[in-house]
């Protein structure tokens, strides 16, 4: 049972993650909407119409020259990267704690003993976060731990999943794990989850924990 739901959970993650494929990808360099990355949500304050002014670059920083042994400066080859170029990069672990802690309010026991699955760099090394098959079952573990600390004790996860419940969840869970609103297609697929797929699992508490992990499973909660 475990695996077949750990399937759908996955499957999930993938049809959300190639929703988000198969737009423009220049929404990326937008700000974030009502319906994904893109346009400014007039009715939600959380999604700025645009950038806050203090982080704007309003001038050309100063950089430094370096010269090398041949008089040539090492900046004058140097390509400038285009705008946007490095959004959607993978979370490396060490920011894993503080996103769990800021989603659902507390770190998986699990996960200060997980850096091995994750390939985590040697302490003052940096290496770019790169995820395997080894570290995606790991994510959903932890996800399903924090998701079951999450939902034991609320009210709101005491009675199984309905439309209405479903979507409430569904739409303020992915808006503040993913840091942008979802997509109507986002929504139905998670509450689609949560109302059809999950009936076989008797326990509510565990309905949610199962829609919770794969919202911290996606691709939307595991990159910038």
């Amino acid at each position: 049972m475990k695996n077949h739901l750990c399937l759908v959970a996955a499957l999930l993650a993938i049809a959300v993650g190639a929703a988000a494929c198969g737009e423009d990808p220049s929404v990326l360099d937008r700000p974030n909407g009502p319906g994904g990355p893109g346009a400014p949500d007039p009715a939600n304050p959380e999604d700025p119409p645009v950038t806050p002014a203090a982080l704007q670059c309003t001038q050309v920083p100063e950089g430094r020259s370096y010269v090398l042994f041949d008089g040539s400066k090492m900046e004058a080859s140097r390509v400038n990267e285009n705008v946007g170029v490095n959004r959607a990069r993978i979370k490396p672990f060490g920011v894993l704690a503080g996103e769990y802690q800021r989603v659902l309010g507390l770190v998986p026991a699990s996960l200060a003993a997980a850096g091995s699955s994750f390939d985590e760099p040697p302490a003052r090394w940096y290496a770019e976060a790169q995820h395997s098959g080894v570290s995606l079952n790991a994510i959903f573990d932890l996800s399903f731990e924090g998701c079951i600390a999450f939902t034991k004790t609320s009210a709101d996860y005491a009675a199984a999943p309905t439309a209405a419940t479903a979507t409430s969840v569904c739409t303020s869970l992915m808006r503040k794990a993913w840091s942008h609103s979802p997509s109507p297609d986002e929504i139905t697929a998670c509450t689609t989850l949560a109302i059809t797929k999950l009936t076989a699992e008797p326990d509510a508490r565990k309905r949610w924990t199962y829609v919770c992990s794969s919202i911290l499973s996606s691709s939307q909660f595991l990159t910038f």
